[in-house]
């Protein structure tokens, strides 16, 4: 395993993939349609609604079972969904019976944190709402991690009901200050993101505004009351450093636990990536949500 790992990071760096996402976040490309109705065929039900502008499709199976996420994609919150989260996702509709909500939110340069805050808080309440009698997961991987994790927060804060039962945070970036010290020694081992990239994709996500905000940094906000947390992470990856952080904190708070999956060797959101250590994810987020 360590040497398909060793080799796809090798392909990465080949591909100078950390180059090409910094050079991204300065144009991001926008109307890939990887979650168009058109990719999901037979067997699925989809139901779209439109909210602030953005659009929000529920994708479920045959037989859906009533357990229901609001998946938020990565993306340094300036690019869009990929395939890799379309895939994802359709295995945990059609294999183990979920249903996913996609919250397609809002991203920068066009919008800040401030439009896409209030958007997904009404995402929240207006799924619940439309589906009053499923049990509620937040999902995220790398920003859209970081994403979940601030709204749990202001969901918790708010008093929204019902409250999230549980929460899934794949490689999350927690932390848009980057401030932790050990960062460095891990962006060398990291073939996806550069600090320069992120520093500037955050720059624009905030508008210019204080970074160490709760919403831009939940690693900053209070960790009290927010349930069950089960979190994936690499140690090849430069948010490795604040996820043990995140542990720590919320192994010091009340009301909230943190089951941390670490990948030996592994890269920045290895769970979406195909290798064999990854398809055992949805099998384990099976069993976890339920």
């Amino acid at each position: 395993m360590k040497a398909a790992t060793d080799v796809a990071k090798k392909l990465l760096k080949l591909a100078r993939v950390k180059e090409l996402a910094s050079r991204q976040y300065k144009d991001p490309p926008r109307g890939n349609g990887v979650m168009d109705a058109k990719h999901f065929k037979s067997g699925y039900t989809i139901g779209a609604q439109e909210i602030m502008g953005k659009k929000v499709t529920t994708i479920s199976g045959l037989s859906p079972d009533g357990r229901h996420l609001l998946f938020f994609h990565g993306g340094s919150y300036v690019m869009e969904a990929s395939v890799l989260h379309r895939r994802f996702i359709q295995i945990l509709v059609k294999k183990y019976h979920m249903t996913v909500t996609f919250v397609d939110y809002p991203l920068a340069p066009e919008d800040t944190y401030q439009t896409t805050k209030a958007m997904v808080v009404e995402s929240y309440r207006r799924s619940v709402s439309t589906y009053p009698e499923h049990t509620f997961f937040l999902f995220g991987d790398s920003a859209g991690g970081g994403l979940a994790l601030a709204l749990l927060q202001v969901l918790r804060k708010e008093t929204v009901l019902p409250f999230p039962y549980k929460t899934v945070l794949c490689s999350p970036w927690l932390d848009l200050t980057l401030q932790n010290k050990q960062i460095p020694d891990y962006e060398i081992h990291d073939p996806i993101l550069s600090v320069e990239g992120l520093r500037y994709a955050a720059l624009l996500y905030s508008g210019g505004e204080d970074l160490s905000d709760p919403f831009l940094s939940p690693l900053l906000g209070g960790m009290d009351d927010l349930g069950e947390i089960l979190l994936y992470v690499g140690t090849h990856e430069v948010f490795f450093p604040d996820c043990l952080a995140l542990q720590k904190k919320i192994g010091n708070s009340k009301g909230s636990t943190l089951s941390m999956v670490i990948g030996e060797g592994m890269i920045h959101d290895w769970v979406l990536f195909p290798s064999k250590d990854a398809r055992k994810v949805p099998a384990q987020l099976d069993k976890f949500l339920h």
